[in-house]
């Protein structure tokens, strides 16, 4: 059986390569596209994987731009919520 809790937080590591990459927030305002992830992901999380693969204590992190204005507009023009623009 699984365990429910969750996996321990990723610390730095005293004398090791520690890295934190963030990248662009993507957009939610229009259909998902190629252009999405080239413009603000791939690039980070090729990154991140080359920095795993040389054994640095890599940690990538994003999220997206939710309360942004394109998905406020977005949201009003379908007259709908920002949440459920972006859950969409």
């Amino acid at each position: 059986m699984a365990s429910s809790s969750s996996p321990p937080p990723k610390l730095p590591i005293p004398g090791r390569r520690n890295i934190l990459i963030t990248s662009a927030l993507p957009y939610v305002n229009n259909v998902p596209h190629l252009g999405n992830i080239i413009g603000c992901v791939l690039s980070a999380d090729v990154f991140a994987r080359y920095c795993r693969l040389r054994g640095y204590n890599a940690i990538y992190i994003c999220g997206t731009d939710e309360y942004g204005t394109a998905t406020e507009t977005k949201a009003m023009e379908e007259k709908c919520s920002p949440k459920e623009i972006c859950d969409k």
